[in-house]
C-alpha cells in the first residue's frame, strides 16, 4: 500500500470513507476530514484523534495533504474539492482509493446486489478465527471487529466489499469474487438487468489466471453469466452453491436456530448452528464458507466461526424491547431484500405478530421497482410507510412517487387478496412514532427497515 503523510476525507462520516480513514489512521497518516452531520461515526474518528469538521471545511486543507478522497456524493463544485485543485492536491473518490490500497494483496472481493456486508463480515470472521489475520473493509459494523466496519490484519490477505453501483467494483483487482447474486437496483445508473449483469462479467473479467470466482447457482441471472463467462475465461476456478450444486446446504429449522449442513460432492464438510433468519441468510452463510475453503479454511474453523458470527450493525440487528414488544432494526432498501426479511422472521420466530415500518429509500428505486416493492410487503401483519428518504448528493429532481401512493397500492393489493390489515402512511420520523405508539403491542416484532434515517427513530424508541 502506497504511504501519505496526510490525507484528508471529504464525507468521513460514511461507512467506506469512515473505513479507509481508519485504516490510515491505524497505519500512521494524519487523517482529517469533513462531513455534513455530526454522528455515531463521526465520534468513532474523533476517539482516534482524527481531525474533522461539521459542514464545508476548507481550512483544513493546507499545502501539506499529499491526497483529498471525497465521497461520490460530493459534488464538483464543494468548496473543499475547489480547494484542493487551488493547491494542486490531487484527488481521488472513495471506491477508486479502496482499489488503490488494496492493490498487491490477495485480495478477495464480495459483491452483488444483496448480502454483500453480512457476506463480507462472515468471511472476515472466519478467516480471522482460522488464523488468516485478515484486513476487511464492510459496509457495516462488525462486533468482533476493534474499529466496528474495519479489521487491520498483518497477512497479505485483504477481504473488501465491492460496491455494483456506478460500477464502482471495477476500481478493484481482485484474485477472488464472491458473487452473491444478481437483480435489478440502482435504477439511477443501470437501465435494466442486463446492464447490471454486463458490469459483472466486466469484473469477473478481471480475475487472473487462476482466479476463483464462488457464486449461486440458484441466481438465473449469475447462471446467465456464467454461461457467457466459461466460453471466454476457462483459466478460473468456478465454485458454484445452490440446491443442485456439488456444494449445496440442507437446513433443519427450530425456534431462533437454523442448524445448517453444508455438502461438497455428497460429502459433509460441517454442520453449523445459524442464529440468525432466512434463507438469504444461510446463502451468505455457504457462499462465505465456500470462499474460505478455497482458502484451504478446515470446517471444523467455519463451523466455529460462524457459529461465534456476532451479527452486523442494521442487519436484523436487535436493538431491545419498546412497549413489550422486540425491535430489530434491519438495512433492507430492495423488494427483494424485504421480502426475504419478512419471510426469514416468519420462519425464525413463528406466532410473531410482525409490525413493519419501512422508509424506502431514493426515489428513483421506488419508482422504478413500484411493484416489486408493493408485493414485497405482503407478508407483514402491519404496514406503517415513512415519506421516501431524499439520498444526498443523488440529485434527484423527480419527486413525484410518494410512499402515500405505495399505500394506496398496497391497500388495493390487499383488497384484491382478500387481506384486512393496517397499512399506514406516515410523513416523517414523529408522524411514525406516533402510529407505533397506538399499533405496537407486547409480544410483536416491530423491523424498522430501510437505509434512510429510520435507524435513528429506531435507537431512540427503546432509549
Amino acid at each position: 500500500m502506497k504511504t501519505y503523510k496526510r490525507v484528508h476525507f471529504i464525507g468521513i462520516g460514511g461507512i467506506g470513507m469512515s473505513a479507509m480513514a481508519k485504516l490510515l489512521k491505524v497505519c500512521g497518516t494524519y487523517v482529517s476530514g469533513s462531513d455534513v452531520q455530526d454522528s455515531e461515526t463521526i465520534r468513532e474518528l474523533r476517539h482516534m484523534s482524527v481531525q474533522i469538521g461539521i459542514g464545508s471545511k476548507p481550512e483544513l486543507i493546507g499545502k501539506d495533504v499529499e491526497l483529498i478522497v471525497y465521497s461520490s456524493a460530493v459534488p464538483l463544485d464543494d468548496e473543499e474539492r475547489i480547494r484542493g485543485r487551488h493547491l494542486d492536491i490531487p484527488e481521488i473518490t472513495y471506491n477508486a482509493f479502496l482499489g488503490e490500497v488494496s492493490q498487491g494483496s490477495n485480495l478477495i472481493a464480495v459483491t452483488g446486489t444483496h448480502g454483500k456486508s453480512t457476506t463480507t463480515a462472515m468471511l472476515g470472521h472466519i478467516l480471522t478465527v482460522a488464523g488468516l489475520d485478515p484486513t476487511v473493509v464492510v459496509g457495516s459494523k462488525v462486533t468482533s471487529f476493534p474499529y466496528g466496519n474495519l479489521r487491520v490484519g498483518m497477512s497479505d490477505v485483504f477481504v473488501a466489499e465491492a460496491c455494483e453501483h456506478m460500477a464502482h467494483m471495477l476500481h478493484m483487482d481482485p484474485q477472488m469474487i464472491v458473487l452473491t447474486n444478481i437483480e435489478f437496483d440502482h435504477p439511477d445508473f443501470y437501465g435494466s438487468v442486463e446492464d447490471v449483469r454486463a458490469a459483472m462479467k466486466q469484473f469477473v473479467e478481471k480475475l487472473p489466471q487462476g482466479g476463483t470466482l464462488v457464486w449461486n447457482a440458484d441466481d438465473a441471472q449469475s447462471q446467465l453469466l456464467i454461461k457467457e463467462i466459461a466460453l471466454s475465461r476457462s483459466d478460473i476456478q468456478l465454485i458454484a452453491y445452490g440446491q443442485d450444486a456439488a456444494a449445496h446446504a440442507e437446513v433443519e429449522r427450530e425456534v431462533g436456530i437454523q442448524r445448517v449442513h453444508l455438502f461438497k460432492e455428497d460429502a459433509e464438510v460441517f454442520e453449523a448452528d445459524l442464529r440468525y433468519p432466512g434463507d438469504y441468510n444461510v446463502h451468505n452463510a455457504m457462499m462465505a464458507a465456500l470462499a474460505a475453503s478455497a482458502l484451504h479454511v478446515r470446517g471444523d474453523k467455519i463451523k466455529q466461526a460462524l457459529e461465534s458470527f456476532p451479527g452486523l450493525w442494521r442487519r436484523f440487528e436487535h436493538l431491545g424491547l419498546w412497549k413489550g414488544a422486540d425491535v430489530y432494526s434491519d438495512y433492507g432498501h430492495h423488494p427483494t431484500a424485504v421480502a426475504s426479511l419478512l419471510e426469514g422472521v416468519k420462519s425464525f420466530l413463528p406466532g410473531k405478530r410482525i409490525v413493519l415500518c419501512f422508509q424506502p429509500h431514493q426515489h428513483a428505486r421506488t419508482r422504478g421497482l413500484f411493484n416489486e416493492f408493493v408485493q414485497s410487503m405482503e407478508e407483514a401483519d402491519v404496514v406503517v410507510l415513512q415519506e421516501i428518504y431524499d439520498v444526498a448528493g443523488r440529485n434527484e429532481q423527480d419527486h413525484a412517487t410518494s410512499s402515500a401512493e405505495l399505500v394506496e397500492a398496497i391497500h388495493e393489493s390487499d383488497t384484491t387478496r382478500g387481506v384486512d390489515r393496517d397499512v399506514i402512511y406516515a410523513q416523517d420520523a414523529e408522524a411514525v412514532k406516533f402510529q407505533l405508539e397506538k399499533i405496537v403491542r407486547p409480544g410483536d416484532v416491530l423491523l424498522m427497515v430501510g437505509a434512510g434515517d429510520i435507524d435513528r427513530l429506531a435507537r431512540t424508541l427503546i432509549k
